[in-house]
Order: structure tokens, then C-alpha cells, then sequence
């Protein structure tokens, strides 16, 4: 298991970029894709997943009213 540190990025519809909402978590995954299931089951299969030069995993999903952007750090 690896502990990441957690970042979550929400845009609305209505405010979008402007007014991002954004947290932090830390977790101990097996695989990112796991937290990422258990927040959204209905919708995981239209996450996309990228993974960065520096090793952190980034998991976006787009529609026409929101976007979660959820980036996992390795610590």
C-alpha cells in the first residue's frame, strides 16, 4: 500500500474556473482507482486517468455541469 495525499478540484457549471472548490485528504491505497470507485460508482467508467512525470496519478471527469479533478501524491 501507498500513502498519498489527496487533492480534489470541483467546478461547477455555474461558477466553473473562476470559483474552484478544492480539499485535501490522505489515504493508504492499494490503487487510486479504488477511492476513486467507492466516491463515484456510477460514473468511474467515465473518469479519464493520466499519470504524471513525477509519478502522480490523476483521475478527471468532465459533463456538462461539473469536473472533479482528484490528483494522488505519492508521500
Amino acid at each position: 500500500m501507498t500513502e498519498y495525499e489527496i487533492t480534489l478540484t470541483y467546478l461547477n457549471g455555474c461558477a466553473g474556473a473562476s470559483h474552484p472548490l478544492t480539499s485535501f485528504d490522505e489515504a493508504e491505497l492499494n490503487d487510486p482507482a479504488d477511492y476513486i470507485r467507492a466516491k463515484h460508482s456510477k460514473d468511474f467508467a467515465a473518469f479519464e486517468k493520466e499519470i504524471r512525470d513525477n509519478g502522480q496519478i490523476v483521475y478527471t471527469f468532465s459533463n456538462d455541469a461539473v469536473t472533479y479533478i482528484y490528483e494522488f501524491t505519492p508521500l
